[in-house]
Order: structure tokens, then sequence, then C-alpha cells
């Protein structure tokens, strides 16, 4: 295997699981993912096969194997498997538009700590449950007594509310330096 394989996958260690813990939710089962991407990339190497677009191949082998994750922890309110095609489809569409440096993630992610910091503690603790402690909708109306609508409305203001503030920050960073 030649070693720039490894150097180009590792330096792309952030954008792919990037896409693959947002679409897992789940760090470990992200993880296992990650390394099964670059099992299969060793062996497609070790196989001949020529790869163009290493984090290309990467994000639809993964695409792959996220479908199959999702196919094996199935819940009653999973929707169509067509449809999470469709959408991890446009997820790619979208990681390819606009590929970043780890430079520009570190700046990202620190832009949302910032965020996240700045908004009140019920919003907070809204994020928590969702994001950390990894709770359904039922799980947080039943611990904050409040609607299923309700949850889903805040949970979609805060998702806006922190895409608006880290855009702001980094053109606010852009302009400094």
């Amino acid at each position: 295997m030649k070693p720039e394989l490894a150097t180009e996958f590792l330096a792309n260690r952030h954008v792919l699981m990037s896409f693959i813990a947002g679409l897992v939710r789940d760090v470990h089962e992200a993880e296992d993912i990650f390394q099964e991407v670059w099992i299969r990339l060793a062996k497609a190497s070790e196989q001949g096969v020529v790869i163009e677009n290493q984090l290309k191949w990467c994000r639809g082998v993964a695409k792959n194997l996220i479908l199959h994750y999702w196919r094996d922890h199935r819940t009653a309110k999973v929707i169509a498997d067509s449809d999470l095609l469709a959408f991890l489809n446009y997820v790619e569409l979208a990681y390819e538009e606009k590929e970043t440096t780890p430079d520009q993630w570190n700046d990202r992610q620190q832009a949302l700590h910032d965020c996240v910091n700045a908004l009140p503690g019920k919003s907070r603790q809204l994020l928590k449950l969702k994001y950390d402690e990894q709770c359904t909708i039922v799980e947080i109306c039943e611990r904050l007594g409040k609607s299923s609508a309700a949850i889903v409305k805040a949970l979609l203001r805060l998702r806006s509310a922190l895409a608006v503030c880290v855009e702001k920050k980094l053109r606010l960073q852009e302009f400094r330096a």
C-alpha cells in the first residue's frame, strides 16, 4: 500500500468523521464506520483500484455503511430507504461543495462552541438533551413538560440561530485577519 494513501486519508479525517458522525449521531459507531472505510480503501488499493478522488470515494463507501447501520438499527419512525438514500446524496453533495481545511474546521468548531455557550441555559439544556444525551423528542417532551411541536420548533430555531451565529463569527474572524 502506498504511504500517500494513508497520509491523504488521515489528512481528511475531520471531513469524513464529521460526515459520518453527523449522520450516525453516535461517536463510537461513527469511529467503527470510519475504520471500516479505511479497511475497504486499503483493500481497494491492494487490488489495484484506481481512485482519483479519495475523499469522494470514501464518502461513497461511508454512505453505504451508514445505510446499513440505519437499516440494522431501524426504529418504527425511520423513513423509507429511498428517502434515506436521497438524503445521503444531498448531504454528500453539500460536503463536496464546501470542503474545509483542518484550520477552517477548527475555527468553525470553536465558533460553534462559543455560540452554544452564549445561549440561555434552557436552550443549552435542550441541545444537551438532544445531542449529548441523544434523547428522542418524546423523552425530551417528558423531561421538559412541553409538546413535541414546541420541542421541534425550538430545535429548529436553535439550529438556525447557531448557524447564523457561527457564520457571523467566521466572517468577523476573516475581517480581523
